[in-house]
């Protein structure tokens, strides 16, 4: 095997080996982008986390979630889901299959169609109206949405404006019994044969209820609405979709309902804000709810917003990212969830540091000989409620912490760390420490050197800084969230203008900050200390011991303050407020374009980065002029962020963490394994965590510069290996693969 590694004149590294190809095609552990790299990824919960408004099937071929910011994934086997590229970052609300031809309708009149997920068209409608529903019969498609809208195409490709005598918003469409039925708000319930004319049909017992979406059960339709008066709003109707009876679903109070499914059997489950409920003419009580009746083997509870029966199953897709199933056996179902990630809201982020020992053995001549090696490990470490506390060496994949008992029933809402100390503070004067702390881990391991065989014992030290957590002593029972950190001093803020200082985050000693506002951001540097809080609240230390108010140019709440690297202060807060300082004495308000709540900053890679509520990511690299970063996945509001070798991580509502890359990937993708005979086809790639490369191709040296150029494939799995199984069929005496990282 021989390797060359090159330089080329974009910059990049690429390694080269040699060998022979054939084979066919597989994919396992990688995902093949089908556009330019996407900026932003999911690293909680995973596959993703936007909310799932619309599902569609081709029962036991293709899976299709559709949600916010143009965000579409596929799946084969409802466990692994790919995100597939459509071009815009428009909500998509709800999706059909038009034979094999998959039809999707979202924000402004914008439509999707795909023969293969992997080329996905758009048209605009050329509408300010919302596409809320799209449903299909087996030569028909109908789109509905804002203002009485009703499109109908024959191909999914050239679609046609129905006049209609209402303007009703139509949020769902269904397609049964040789009927379209849309539904909309105070009681619309419109049918058509066809999708040309459309008739309005009276709901018996009707209360003027918004109605949502629906499905057909083989002999009928169901319909599920908001609920009124604590009673939630189900529809049943007639398979020709013209007679309609209000049904209540139980005699308890309910929530709003989203969205109904129905089997061939009269069986249907309508679901919505934390309801499930099942309805069956065949058992005694018709009316169940999943949630409450089946706490232990039954469906989580959360909000759902879409639902399908696909012929065997029902599946349901919820708020972050939920995706849940069951399957009838006889009366009774059975329910998986496919992922159950930590959904807590996130409040904060901190980089820590452990250090510990880690020795090897290796046998030479017969004796052992023993290398003892001191690590360092910088990670991510998350607080949240629920009392939520999560680590991430590289913020990709997070693992959740033991806090302490006293914590249970709290929220953490800041978090900070010394070089061997971490506190997290939050909710009712909750303070919680993790200070370093050592374990043996004892391996047995076998050496061998020629014919000598030994075992020995080799004992390492494991770091459990940020993996267990202990209660402090509190001197306040105040919310507590402002904190920050250096190497001899914590400083916590919080409620009533509390302000308190410890040099080891577990005896504390409480200072005078001369303001009753909340405090909810502190920031430490060489020149001395800033707090931040309610009512425009600024002030400032030399030494977190006296605190004089500075003069703020806002009223807002000031959430929190961060200092970058090039030596500016930046503060952010309520209604799209920035303050920037070089003195911490004297601010100035910058103009921002938006009115979202700002709730952290981080300097990276000499750009500032804030980050919001509703999504919102503004960027700046003079802390002046901020732009909005139009590719954000999420709409979600984000209420942190961090950075670390070269990666900005954010997380907040409903446990969302988002990475991307904010500087250049420091090293080459490595080919670990190519083919190496005609029978093999498999590649094995190591790297970093979103490093992007191309499987490139040459028969000989002179063609290095002007490679055959292959897919674009992303390493995404934490440890940085990727297999790929190549589906080029070529048999040359000799073949040069390259590996050019596109990052």
């Amino acid at each position: 095997m021989n390797y060359l590694s090159v330089h080329n004149s974009r910059s990049f590294w690429r390694r080269l080996a040699f060998g022979l190809i054939v084979g066919a095609w597989a994919v396992w552990g990688l995902n093949v982008l089908e556009a330019a790299d996407r900026t932003w990824r999911w690293s909680n919960p995973l596959p993703h986390g936007n909310n799932i408004a619309g599902l569609a099937a081709l029962p036991n071929q293709l899976y299709v979630q559709v949600a916010d910011h143009g965000q579409l994934y596929t799946s084969t086997d409802l466990t692994r889901w790919e995100f597939r590229e459509t071009g815009t970052r428009k909500a998509l609300r709800g999706a059909a299959f038009l034979g094999s031809r998959l039809v999707v309708g979202g924000e402004q009149g914008t439509i999707l169609w795909a023969d293969d997920p992997q080329e996905i068209n758009r048209i605009d409608l050329g509408t300010e109206d919302w596409i809320e529903g799209v449903a299909t019969s087996p030569t028909v498609a109908v789109a509905v949405g804002d203002n009485g809208a009703i499109y109908r195409s024959e191909n999914g490709t050239n679609w046609v404006r129905q006049a209609v005598s209402f303007n009703h918003w139509l949020r769902g469409v269904i397609w049964g019994g040789g009927t379209f039925v849309a539904v909309g708000d105070a009681d619309g319930v419109f049918t058509s044969p066809d999708g040309r004319g459309w008739t309005q049909q009276t709901v018996t017992g009707g209360r003027g209820s918004n109605l949502n979406k629906g499905g057909w059960t083989g002999d009928g339709f169901v319909i599920a609405g908001d609920a009124i008066d604590g009673k939630g709003t189900v529809l049943v109707g007639s398979a020709d979709g013209q007679n309609w009876t209000l049904v209540d679903p139980t005699s308890k109070p309910i929530r709003d309902l989203i969205t109904a499914s129905g089997s061939s059997t009269n069986f249907f489950i309508v679901a919505g804000d934390l309801e499930l409920h099942r309805f069956s003419s065949k058992l005694p009580n018709r009316w169940s709810s999943l949630i409450s009746n089946e706490p232990t083997d039954g469906p989580p509870p959360a909000i759902y917003l879409s639902s399908l029966w696909d012929g065997t199953r029902f599946l349901f897709g919820g708020r972050t990212g939920r995706t849940v199933s069951a399957e009838p056996t006889s009366l009774s179902l059975t329910w998986n969830e496919f992922s159950s990630p930590p959904r807590s809201w996130l409040f904060d982020l901190t980089l820590a540091t452990a250090f510990a020992t880690n020795v090897t053995a290796a046998l030479t001549d017969g004796q052992t000989n023993y290398l003892s090696t001191r690590t360092t490990n910088t990670f991510f470490a998350a607080a949240g409620d629920y009392a939520t506390l999560l680590t991430s060496d590289a913020g990709v994949s997070w693992s959740p912490s033991l806090p302490p008992i006293n914590a249970a029933d709290r929220t953490y809402l800041g978090i900070a760390t010394q070089p061997e100390r971490l506190v997290a503070v939050g909710s009712r004067g909750l303070i919680s420490v993790s200070p370093v702390a050592y374990e043996p881990l004892i391996e047995r391991v076998r050496l061998t050197n020629n014919a000598i065989v030994s075992e020995v014992l080799i004992t390492n030290e494991v770091n459990t800084l940020g993996l267990l957590w202990y209660a402090a002593n509190s001197p306040t029972d105040q919310d507590l969230q402002a904190i920050c950190a250096t190497p001899a001093l914590f400083v916590v803020g919080g409620d009533q203008g509390f302000l308190a200082t410890s040099t080891d985050g577990t005896n504390w000693t409480r200072r005078v900050s001369g303001t009753t506002a909340f405090l909810s951001g502190l920031e430490a540097s060489a020149d001395g200390f800033v707090a931040v809080g309610d009512q425009g609240t600024i002030l400032t230390s030399p030494d977190a011991l006296t605190w004089t108010r500075q003069k703020s140019p806002s009223a807002q709440w000031i959430y929190r303050v961060r200092r970058g690297g090039d030596g500016a202060w930046v503060a952010v807060g309520e209604g799209g407020t920035i303050l920037t300082s070089t003195n911490r004495e004297t601010w100035t308000l910058r103009t921002t374009g938006t009115t979202a709540w700002l709730n952290d900053a981080e300097w990276a890679n000499g750009t500032w980065f804030v980050v919001g509520n509703q999504g919102t990511v503004l960027t700046s690299t003079n802390a002046v002029d901020w732009i909005l970063d139009p590719g954000l996945i999420t709409g979600k509001s984000l209420y942190a962020t961090a950075t670390w070798a070269g990666r900005l991580v954010t997380a907040g509502v409903d446990g969302v963490i988002l990475r991307t890359r904010v500087s250049p990937f420091s090293n080459a993708v490595n080919i670990v394994r190519y083919p190496g005979t005609p029978s093999d086809n498999l590649f094995q790639f190591s790297g970093e965590p979103d490093q992007i490369l191309r499987v490139d191709r040459a028969t000989s040296l002179d063609q290095v510069d002007k490679p055959v150029q292959g897919p674009m494939l992303e390493i995404t799995r934490p440890d940085g290996n990727l297999l790929y199984f190549d589906p080029t069929l070529n048999d040359p005496t000799a073949q040069l693969f390259l590996a050019p990282n596109l990052n």
